[in-house]
């Protein structure tokens, strides 16, 4: 096979191209490899898979530009907590992650990601506390690992304040108010452990989940509720497939791990793209119920 390369070494495992790219070449294949900033050459290069190294900042960019030009995708997760490589089956273990994305057999599943106003995001867009939480992480990431987001959660949760925002679905309002967290979710999954349940990478709607401004002790029993695709905890839950979040002025957003200032915004479906996975597991299905 013909097989594009893209690696960020900036991620949370650090990964060496030239070592990656050798052995992928090991059953006779092609390896031509990209740096995280060349992912749209990469996919349109003609090579018969694409093959990300790096956490999900960098497989969101990478899934933007398989979903544009039609190119297949193998993961090899690098990243801290590896959310999405979770979410749809691929190995958590790089080596074995290796070993799928160079068997020309490995089968492959059929996911969607979203973009937020033309940001991608393959896990969950959010406003509240997971933008506090991403910044009480950050000092912990690089010694603890994906523990880091629990501390961040509890510290979040512990000193983190509600916000206000406004949400229409398909162009339909269907909230205004309060909130301690809006979680726009594609595959649903981040922070290491939190599954958001009826989240579908399946499928190219978008789920919404509001956690509504009450106590901090409400909010707690909500956030455990999460975990591993629990019940909603009480969480407000919408479906569709442009979703319109406007908020305050100055409130920021966290993109997969990642916090930006992007203001009001509309949430967008973005694929398909082809993934692929190892033959002798079931990847996880979050299904409506």
């Amino acid at each position: 096979m013909k097989l594009a390369l893209v690696v960020n070494p900036k991620s949370g495992a650090g990964r060496d191209s030239d070592g990656i790219a050798e052995r992928l070449r090991a059953p006779g294949h092609d390896v031509e490899t990209f740096e995280i900033g060349d992912a749209d050459a990469a996919a349109a290069s003609g090579a018969d898979r694409v093959v990300v190294a790096g956490g999900d900042g960098s497989i969101g960019t990478v899934f933007a530009a398989c979903a544009e030009h039609r190119a297949p995708l193998a993961i090899l997760p690098a990243g801290t907590a590896n959310d999405f490589a979770r979410a749809i089956g691929v190995p958590a273990d790089f080596d074995a992650a290796l070993d799928v994305a160079k068997d020309s057999d490995a089968r492959h599943r059929t996911v969607w990601g979203a973009t937020l106003d033309g940001h991608p995001f393959v896990n969950v867009a959010s406003i509240g506390l997971a933008v506090n939480a991403a910044r009480e992480a950050a000092p912990f990431k690089s010694k603890l690992g994906p523990v880091a987001y629990a501390i961040g959660a509890v510290i979040a949760g512990a000193k983190g304040k509600q916000v206000h925002c406004r949400v229409s679905v398909d162009g339909e309002q269907v909230y205004e108010g309060d909130v301690w967290q809006a979680l726009v979710a594609a595959s649903g999954s981040f922070g290491g452990i939190v599954q958001l349940p009826d989240s579908d990478p399946e499928t190219s709607e978008m789920e919404l989940f509001v956690v509504e401004s009450k106590s901090r002790l409400t909010l707690i029993r909500r956030v455990w509720g999460m975990r591993k695709g629990g019940n909603r905890g009480g969480m407000r839950f919408f479906q569709g497939h442009s979703i319109r979040v406007d908020v305050d002025p100055d409130l920021l957003w966290n993109v997969d791990g990642e916090v930006l200032d992007l203001g009001d915004v509309t949430a967008e479906p973005l694929g398909p793209v082809e993934i692929f996975l190892p033959p002798e597991t079931t990847a996880p299905r979050w299904r409506r119920r």
